[in-house]
C-alpha cells in the first residue's frame, strides 16, 4: 500500500515543479486581469479599477525589492514604449498644478498610473514564449466575455445585472452592454480580439483548441451585432482585414475567415428575424426567440469548428497546390489589382457624392436611433460638437491643456447641446483639450512607438512568428481606431488588452539579457511604487468613503453618511465633492448653517462645480437668505447655462 502510495504522492510535486512561473503569471495576467476587469462593468468603476492598481503596484514594489521582477532584462524598444507611457503618467499628475477640477485630476491619475503597472508588468513576465502564450490568453479571455454578452441577450434572466444599463437609459434596450456596461465598449473589445481568435483557429498547437477558436468566432461576429455599434463593426473589419494581409501563408487563414463569416451571416440573418429578441425586450416572446437563436447558434458554431478541423486534417496530411503558397511578388500584386477595382467600382457608383453626403451627415447634430438600423447611418451622435468642443477648450491653454478630467467642467459651461457629457468621445481630442499639445504629442508617440515597433518586428520576424505578430498588431490597431471616436480609454479593461498586446510587439524578438536592475536602479523603481501605490491609494480612499456615505444617506443613516463624507475630506482635503457631500448630510439633520459652510468650502475649492453652487443656493434659501440664494442661483446658472434645471 505505501509502495502505492508513493507514486500518487510524488505526483503534485512532480506537477509544481513543472509548473512555469511565467507561464502562469502571463496567463493570470492576460486571461485573468482581463476576464476580471470585463465582468466588473469593465473596470470603469475607480473603486474596481483602483483595487487592481494597488494590487498590481505592490506586486511591482515586492518584485523589484526581492530581485525578482526581471525588469533589467528588457531592452531598447521596451524601455521606450514603458518611458513613453510613463511620461505621459507624469505630464496627467503635472496638470494638478494648473487644474481647476483636483479630484477628477487625481482619478485619472490613479486610472494611468494603474495602466503603467499593468504594461510594466507585462513586459517583465514574459518569457521565452511570453508572446505567444499572451496572445492565447487574451484571445480566450475576449472570447469568453463575448460569449458571456451574447447569452446574456439571448437569456438575461441568467444575468441578474444585465439590465442596469437598460433601467439607466432606457433608450438603448436594443443595444446589448452586458458585462462592460457600455455597447461601444463591448463591440470594441470583441473587435480586439477577432484576430487574435482567428490566430488561435489557424495556429494553435492542439486541434481541439483550434477547432473551439474557429467555433467563437461566428458567436463573437453576432456579439458586435447586437451592439449595434458602428464603430465596432469598422474596427472589427480593419482588424480581421489587416490581419490577413500581413500573415503568413494567408489562403488557409482566409479560408478559415470565410466559414466563420458564413456562418456569422447565418446567425446575424436568424436574428434579424426575430424582432422581440432583435429589440431586446424581456418578454416571454423574447425567451422563446433566445432559445431558437442559442440552438441555432451552437449548430452553426460546431459547423465551423468541424469545418476549420477538416481543413486543419487536409492541410497538415495533404500535399498542397503550389498556387496555395504565391509568393509575396504575387500577392502584392493582386493586392493593388483589387484596390484598383475597388476604388474603380466605388468611383463609378458615385462613390464622391456619397462620400460627400456621408460627411455632410457625420457634421449634423442629433442623436441616431437604437436599433439595426443606426449601421446605415453615418451621422456622428453628437461627437462633432464634442470634438470641437475639444479644440475651443484647447484653445484657451494650448500646450498644457486644462487639466486632466477637465472637459466635463468645460462641456458644461461651454458646449452647445443639453445633457450631461463626461468624454469627448476621443481619445485624442479630449487629451488635446485637457493636456494639451504636449499631452497629445505623449499619448500619440506611445501609441505610434507600439505600431512602429511592432510592424518593425513583424517584417523583421521569421515566418511562424509573423503571423503571430500580425494578429497582435491587428488588435492594437483597432482599438488605436476605436479609441479615435469614442471613451475606450476610460473603460480599464479595453486599453489593459492593448497594452497586454503592446507588450507583444515592442519585445518581440529582443532576446533578454542575464544580468538585472543595478542598485540604483532597483532603488528609483521602489521609489516609483511606493509614489505610484499613493497616487492611487488616495482617490480610493475618497471614492470608497463617499460611496459608503451616499448608501447611508440612501438607507437613512444621516450620521453614518457624515462621518464617511467627513473621512473623504480629510482624505482630499483640496477637493469639493465630500465637502459637497458633508453638506447634503447636515441639511438632512436640520443644520443648515454648518450646511452651508460645508458648501461654500465646496465652491472655493472647486469654483466651476455648478452642483455645488445650485445646493448652495437652496441652503441659503432654507435659511431664509435670499440675496445670497439669488447670487449663487445665477452662479450656477453661468457655470451649466443649458441645463432644464435652470429653466
Amino acid at each position: 500500500m505505501e509502495t502505492a502510495a508513493a507514486p500518487a504522492a510524488r505526483r503534485p510535486r512532480e506537477l509544481l515543479g513543472r509548473l512555469d512561473p511565467r507561464a502562469l503569471a502571463v496567463w493570470l495576467l492576460g486571461f485573468g486581469l482581463v476576464v476580471y476587469l470585463g465582468l466588473s462593468g469593465g473596470g470603469y468603476d475607480p473603486i474596481v479599477r483602483d483595487q487592481l492598481g494597488l494590487v498590481v503596484w505592490w506586486g511591482v514594489l515586492l518584485g523589484l525589492a526581492v530581485g525578482a521582477l526581471p525588469l533589467g532584462r528588457l531592452r531598447y524598444g521596451s524601455w521606450v514604449a514603458l518611458g513613453l507611457l510613463a511620461a505621459y503618467v507624469a505630464w496627467v499628475a503635472l496638470s494638478l498644478i494648473w487644474s481647476d477640477v483636483p479630484a477628477s485630476t487625481l482619478e485619472d491619475l490613479g486610472r494611468v498610473v494603474t495602466y503603467l503597472g499593468v504594461f510594466a508588468l507585462a513586459l517583465a513576465v514574459r518569457g521565452s514564449h511570453g508572446a505567444r502564450r499572451m496572445v492565447a490568453a487574451l484571445g480566450a479571455a475576449i472570447a469568453v466575455l463575448a460569449l458571456v454578452a451574447l447569452l446574456s441577450r439571448l437569456h438575461p434572466a441568467w444575468f441578474p445585472r444585465a439590465g442596469e444599463t437598460v433601467a439607466f437609459l432606457p433608450a438603448s434596450r436594443g443595444r446589448l452592454a452586458y458585462p462592460l456596461g457600455y455597447w461601444n465598449g463591448v463591440a470594441s473589445l470583441t473587435a480586439i480580439g477577432l484576430p487574435l481568435l482567428l490566430h488561435l483557429a489557424c495556429s494553435a498547437r492542439r486541434p481541439l483548441a483550434r477547432a473551439l477558436a474557429s467555433a467563437a468566432l461566428p458567436a463573437m461576429a453576432l456579439t458586435i451585432y447586437f451592439t449595434f455599434s458602428r464603430g465596432g463593426t469598422l474596427a472589427a473589419i480593419v482588424a480581421v482585414a489587416l490581419y490577413l494581409a500581413l500573415a503568413h501563408d494567408r489562403l488557409p487563414k482566409a479560408a478559415t475567415a470565410l466559414f466563420a463569416a458564413a456562418g456569422a451571416a447565418i446567425l446575424i440573418v436568424a436574428a434579424q428575424q426575430r424582432d422581440a429578441l432583435d429589440s431586446g425586450l424581456a418578454s416571454p416572446l423574447a425567451h422563446s426567440q433566445g432559445d431558437q437563436l442559442l440552438a441555432i447558434a451552437v449548430a452553426v458554431c460546431a459547423g465551423v469548428g468541424l469545418a476549420q478541423t477538416g481543413l486543419s486534417a487536409v492541410l497538415r496530411r495533404g500535399r498542397r497546390p503550389s498556387w496555395t503558397r504565391p509568393s509575396r511578388q504575387l500577392s502584392l500584386s493582386a493586392l493593388a489589382v483589387a484596390a484598383v477595382l475597388a476604388i474603380s467600382v466605388g468611383l463609378a457608383a458615385g462613390g464622391l457624392g456619397k462620400a460627400s453626403h456621408a460627411w455632410r451627415e457625420f457634421r449634423q447634430a442629433g442623436s441616431v436611433a437604437h436599433d439595426s438600423s443606426r449601421l446605415g447611418s453615418f451621422s456622428s451622435n453628437g461627437r462633432w460638437p464634442l470634438w470641437r468642443a475639444s479644440l475651443k477648450e484647447n484653445a484657451t491653454e494650448p500646450l498644457t491643456g486644462t487639466g486632466s478630467g477637465s472637459f466635463e467642467a468645460w462641456w458644461t459651461r461651454h458646449g452647445t447641446a443639453v445633457g450631461f457629457v463626461k468624454d469627448a468621445h476621443s481619445l485624442y481630442f479630449e487629451t488635446l483639450g485637457e493636456l494639451g499639445i504636449v499631452g497629445l504629442a505623449l499619448i500619440v508617440a506611445f501609441l505610434g512607438w507600439v505600431l512602429a515597433a511592432g510592424t518593425r518586428r513583424w517584417a523583421l520576424a521569421a515566418s511562424q512568428r509573423r503571423t503571430q505578430l500580425a494578429a497582435a498588431l491587428a488588435g492594437c490597431a483597432a482599438f488605436c481606431l476605436g479609441a479615435a471616436y469614442d471613451w475606450l480609454w476610460e473603460l480599464a479593461v479595453i486599453p489593459i488588452a492593448f497594452l497586454l498586446l503592446a507588450s507583444v510587439l515592442v519585445s518581440a524578438g529582443e532576446r533578454a539579457r542575464r544580468r538585472p536592475l543595478p542598485p540604483a536602479a532597483r532603488l528609483a523603481g521602489v521609489a516609483l511604487a511606493i509614489a505610484a501605490i499613493a497616487a492611487i491609494a488616495i482617490p480610493l480612499s475618497a471614492a470608497a468613503s463617499l460611496h459608503g456615505s451616499r448608501a447611508a444617506a440612501a438607507g437613512g443613516d444621516y450620521a453614518a453618511a457624515l462621518r464617511e463624507a467627513t473621512d473623504a475630506r480629510r482624505v482630499e482635503p483640496f477637493a469639493a465633492e465630500p465637502r459637497l457631500q458633508q453638506g447634503l448630510a447636515l441639511e438632512a439633520q436640520g443644520r443648515l448653517a454648518a450646511a452651508e459652510s460645508a458648501l461654500r468650502g465646496a465652491v472655493r475649492r472647486e469654483p466651476a462645480e455648478w452642483r455645488a453652487w445650485t445646493i448652495l443656493s437652496r441652503i441659503q434659501a432654507e435659511r431664509g437668505r435670499a440675496v445670497a440664494a439669488l447670487a449663487s442661483y445665477r452662479r450656477a446658472k453661468s457655470l451649466n447655462p443649458r441645463s432644464l434645471l435652470f429653466r
